[in-house]
């Protein structure tokens, strides 16, 4: 490796690194006061997709960790838009600029391509293994949800409308997990909250 592809590598890693600061927006909206960073959220998914990919046969388990740490380096540029933008902006434009965020991203690497590549497979799920992502990212979105409110939250109820529907057959074992997380918070205690992370 050449020392001009070495500091191309230093300067993406510290764009990517603030992501480790970036708080999801989601949870922010929502009162939740110390949420987890989008790197913390993405570490969650790959380790999810790491746990999993043993039990779904015929999956390139690299290229899912690879999609898994690719799916939201964008944000390090465009930062987290919520649901929200999605409904205000329309689905094509917040698209749009989140391709652009990526291209720029990763457009001084010998590599931009293949890193693009894989961005674009995950976000048209181009592959079992972008769907399989796609699906742990929502998975990881309830098993955070649910820990907020373990700790205390009573604001996340949205989050968990329509949990159970959704996942087709190609993965049984995220509607498995799903429904493992459903069950989970409706044994939860209904006290009213006093946790750390309620603003109530």
């Amino acid at each position: 490796m050449d020392e001009q592809h070495s500091g191309e590598i230093v300067s993406l890693y510290a764009r990517l690194a603030a992501l480790k600061l970036l708080p999801r927006t989601g949870w922010l909206q929502r009162g939740v006061a110390q949420p987890e960073s989008v790197a913390e959220h993405t570490f969650g998914v790959a380790a999810l997709a790491l746990l999993v990919a043993g039990a779904e046969p015929g999956l390139d388990q690299g290229r899912l960790l690879a999609i898994a740490l690719v799916h939201d380096m964008a944000e390090a540029l465009l930062g987290d838009l919520p649901a929200s933008a999605r409904r205000l902006l329309g689905a094509d434009a917040k698209h749009a600029a989140e391709r652009q965020a990526a291209a720029e991203l990763f457009g001084a690497l010998p590599q931009a391509g293949h890193y693009l590549a894989l961005w674009d497979e995950y976000a048209r799920g181009a592959s079992r293994e972008a769907r399989l992502v796609k699906g742990l990212d929502r998975i990881e979105m309830l098993a955070q949800a649910l820990a907020y409110e373990r700790a205390g939250s009573r604001a996340l109820a949205e989050f968990w409308e329509g949990a159970g529907a959704g996942w087709d057959d190609e993965f049984p074992t995220l509607r498995q997990l799903a429904a493992i997380l459903i069950e989970q918070r409706a044994a939860l205690d209904t006290r009213p909250a006093r946790g750390v992370y309620c603003t109530q």
